[in-house]
């Protein structure tokens, strides 16, 4: 089992607010039972101590988490974790009783041997919901971890997958270039064996070029059959690193293609930055659409490239053109 050191900030602000609201709660019980303070003076010295033992609580975890236990085998992860915890009750719970006496919220002595105690029982109350936060986080994270590992390989049967009727017509036009056109036949075997081999590889993030480099060796493929199809590249060269989805420009292409432009048209493939984004745009003059119907291409893309780089994609009628781009920020 992974076990995970580090806790969002959404989590320590839930901690905050239940230190914070639990230990008014507790200091207004408290004071009631001991009658030697009125309820919302222990409301406010019990939010003072919670406050107290929060503040101890995220500076000493953050500094173990950050600087202690990645310097330790995991092995003792969780024994030093519930003893900081105890440290960070015991600090914390301290210096809330020092505040509470500076600041006269209440009047009251503790003897030195009930302090010590009730600084013990603190520490200990401390590690017990820190041992309970640590398995909350972790559990949690596991399950975000399972999620998007479940998400992933679904996704990745779907990238894996050949449309049939490019393959087999491609076969066809293969077996016939043998006979009309030996050495173009040829080349064109080398440039499908290039093509099946880059989409069917381990990756799933590629850079920008070699998916260019997939989508050029498929629009050569493809322009055996149909070779009234242009296809132009304006690619800034410093994106040609940027990290893609695999397969991610050539299902806007073959969108292009399919929805678009059909047997004969032009379609404009663009890299370029604005405003800190990396946008790549597939352009095609074909004869549009009145409302998008997203089927799986669009929505697995879509979805891949949420979860693999954080990307966006969008699409537009613009200037009797149909526009499908790409946002990620760089």
């Amino acid at each position: 089992m992974k076990y995970y050191i580090d806790i969002s900030n959404r989590d320590w602000f839930v901690v905050l607010a239940f230190s914070v609201i639990f230990g008014g709660l507790l200091g207004s019980f408290f004071f009631l039972f001991w009658r030697k303070a009125g309820v919302l003076d222990g409301f406010m010295a019990g939010m003072l101590m919670g406050l107290s033992i929060f503040t101890s609580s995220y500076v000493l975890i953050n500094l173990s988490n950050k600087y202690l236990l990645r310097r330790i085998p995991e092995i003792y992860w969780q024994a030093v974790s519930l003893l900081v915890s105890f440290f960070a009750g015991a600090v914390g719970g301290y210096v809330g009783y020092k505040l509470i006496s500076v600041l006269d919220l209440i009047q009251m002595h503790i003897e030195r041997p009930v302090l010590l105690l009730g600084l013990f029982i603190l520490g200990l109350l401390t590690s017990v919901i820190g041992y309970l936060l640590y398995w909350i986080v972790n559990i949690r994270r596991i399950k975000l971890e399972t999620e998007k590992e479940l998400i992933m390989a679904r996704l990745r049967f779907l990238e894996y997958q050949i449309n049939p009727h490019f393959l087999f017509n491609t076969l066809n036009v293969l077996a016939e270039l043998a006979h009309i056109n030996p050495p173009l036949a040829e080349r064109s075997i080398l440039v499908f064996s290039r093509y099946l081999r880059d989409i069917i590889d381990q990756e799933s993030v590629i850079p920008l070029d070699k998916e260019l480099s997939i989508v050029k060796n498929f629009i050569f493929i493809y322009r055996l059959r149909f070779p009234d199809i242009q296809v132009e590249y304006q690619i800034e060269e410093d994106l040609l690193s940027l990290l893609v989805p695999k397969l991610s420009v050539q299902v806007l292409v073959e969108n292009a293609l399919k929805h678009g432009i059909g047997n004969k048209g032009r379609i404009d493939i663009k890299a370029y930055k604005k405003d800190h984004k990396a946008i790549i745009e597939v352009r095609d003059n074909g004869k549009g659409f009145d409302q998008i119907s997203e089927g799986a291409g669009l929505t697995n893309l879509r979805r891949r490239l949420e979860y693999l780089v954080g990307g966006r994609l969008y699409y537009k009628r613009e200037n009797d053109q149909t526009v499908f781009w790409i946002e990620i920020d760089l």
